[in-house]
């Protein structure tokens, strides 16, 4: 991607966030979403099928910075430190953007939803740490391994949902602490604390 297409894709990013923390992503239009942006629409469409993929688009490149900042080339002996660190940096962005992962964990959520998104993000994660042997877990074959990082991912977003539904400023730390209690002795974070 080139300069001016960066450029434009932060521009689209800015007001799809904008937009998604003023209202449902949903009741946007494309032709909204262009206006506010200063785009034609055709250009919209260079980038998402709509604001919501838009958005998705946009929320997934945050993570993955994230992913990549924290998580490759980590070893075996860094990997609790390097997990903490990802799961404080990924609460702070959903924080950040907390309007819209309310919105989007949220069981009205509909074709907006963002729990697809977010696991898809932690599990991501584990098979990174998986792959480049950080992380071990205890899986007899590889079906068991989706089924545990599966189970990893949901059971913090579903802690990050109900996170969310506190006052502010929410508490990073207790979040921590609490995923700490919960997750498995196997699983690396949980030694590190």
């Amino acid at each position: 991607m080139d300069a001016r297409q960066q450029k434009t894709l932060a521009r689209l990013g800015d007001t799809v966030l904008a937009l998604a923390s003023a209202g449902p992503i949903t009741d946007v239009t494309v032709s909204r979403l262009a206006t506010e942006a200063g785009v034609h629409r055709s250009t919209v469409y260079t980038y998402a099928s709509s604001p919501v993929e838009l958005l998705q688009l946009v929320l997934r490149r945050e993570l993955d910075e994230l992913r990549h900042d924290y998580l490759v080339g980590i070893s075996a002996e860094n990997a609790g430190a390097a997990i903490d660190g990802v799961t404080r940096a990924v609460l702070r962005h959903v924080d950040e953007h907390a309007t819209i992962y309310r919105r989007g964990l949220g069981e009205e959520s509909g074709s907006a939803s963002l729990h697809a998104l977010l696991s898809a993000h932690f599990q991501g994660s584990i098979e990174l740490l998986l792959d480049q042997h950080s992380v071990e877990l205890p899986a007899a074959d590889a079906t068991e391994r989706r089924m545990l990082a599966r189970y990893l991912a949901d059971g913090i977003i579903g802690a990050i949902d109900i996170w969310l539904e506190g006052e502010e400023p929410r508490d990073v730390d207790g979040l921590l602490a609490l995923l700490a209690r919960v997750t498995p002795a196997w699983w690396p974070a949980s030694a590190a604390r």
